[in-house]
């Protein structure tokens, strides 16, 4: 194989890695018996049903609702300049439609997780319920993940009319709409939208010009131990993963490339949370059991094929001249370069770049 060769394989592997979207989104069927919701904070409790509501019941449940925040600096923040919508927590509704019991977790977790993450097992957590009226609307953000297992969120939309409020999502210079209102009102069968995504992605609701947008959210979560929807069974690779392996092996089976060895590195598509209070050398170690979508599928191909993966930490200087990889996440904020362990990690870098 000539080095262009070698060269067009590994842009195929970063076209691979980049070009997988960080969401799974369509439609799942409702009957009348789970589209009931309950709601309010005192007694008599509010009914609705979101298959056949009435405008004058759709703004009794608006007006039910507390003003939405949201999350800026692990606080809770209220502006309504830059968010606009109702809320009511887990514990002012219950709604009969359930995420785990109705099999969408299972259509959730085939279309968004990859590698190891397909064989972990999930939970949902019933989160917030939201009602985007007129005008209502959220700006560009990314949500706040409520621990370092919260892998991303769940958004039902219920079918009520309604217009406007299309869901964008951006990652990488890339852009996704999900218009829900579209997408509800073309169906011929009840049914809700949903879409799935990662926690580091950001995102946003478009303004709401008539009608009213319910949604409910679910937090994503992996868990300890399986949930009993799920089935412990083997899992086939995805597409993602067989184009992966199969770009490796290529690779792998060339004799002319490294022919010496040498090290591979791959920048991490999506975000992740690491603690900021001590330089602790297993953090990196922690954090390859919650990769996510093309990170895990990376991940779990090069041990598919052997390879001796692993996570590093790259800094980069003030004058962004030098970047350095090291074994473990090392907190500036309670260090300096002259501390041993700074040098000690200067010292068992991977590469300058």
């Amino acid at each position: 194989m000539s080095t262009y060769q070698q060269e067009d394989q590994l842009r195929r592997l970063v076209t691979i890695l980049c070009d997988q979207p960080p969401f799974c989104s369509g439609t799942f069927p409702i009957t009348s018996n789970n589209s009931i919701l309950y709601y309010g904070k005192g007694n008599p409790a509010g009914r609705i049903d979101l298959l056949n509501a009435s405008d004058e019941e759709l703004k009794h449940l608006t007006e039910a609702c507390d003003p939405a925040t949201f999350g800026m600096d692990r606080k809770d923040v209220l502006d309504e300049t830059y968010r606009r919508a109702g809320k009511l927590d887990a514990a002012h509704f219950a709604v009969k439609f359930d995420a785990e019991r109705s099999g969408l977790l299972r259509v959730v977790r085939s279309g968004l997780l990859e590698g190891f993450d397909e064989k972990k097992p999930t939970s949902a957590e019933l989160y917030k319920l939201n009602v985007y009226g007129k005008d209502s609307f959220f700006k560009a953000h990314k949500d706040t993940p409520r621990s370092k297992t919260m892998f991303g969120s769940l958004v039902i939309v219920f079918p009520t009319p309604h217009e406007g409020g299309a869901f964008s999502l951006r990652q990488n210079d890339k852009k996704w709409v999900f218009d829900s209102s579209k997408l509800l009102v073309d169906q011929q069968e009840p049914c809700i939208a949903y879409i799935a995504f990662y926690s580091d992605v950001e995102h946003e609701v478009a303004l709401v010009t008539s009608g009213y947008r319910v949604t409910i959210t679910y937090n994503l979560y992996f868990s300890e131990s399986p949930s009993p929807s799920e089935i412990a069974a083997a899992h086939p690779l995805s597409a993602i993963e067989r184009e992966l392996k199969t770009a490796f092996q290529s690779l792998l089976d060339d004799p002319t490339f490294m022919p010496e060895g040498g090290h591979l590195g791959f920048g991490l598509r999506h975000q992740y949370p690491i603690p900021s209070t001590d330089n602790d050398p297993d953090v990196l170690e922690d954090l390859e059991d919650r990769l996510k979508g093309s990170d895990a599928a990376l991940m779990m191909v090069c041990r598919e094929l052997g390879l001796d993966a692993s996570l590093k930490m790259a800094f980069e200087d003030e004058e962004k001249l030098v970047v350095v990889m090291c074994d473990y996440a090392f907190n500036f904020d309670q260090a300096y370069v002259e501390d041993p362990s700074w040098i000690s990690c200067a010292g068992n870098m991977v590469a300058w770049l």
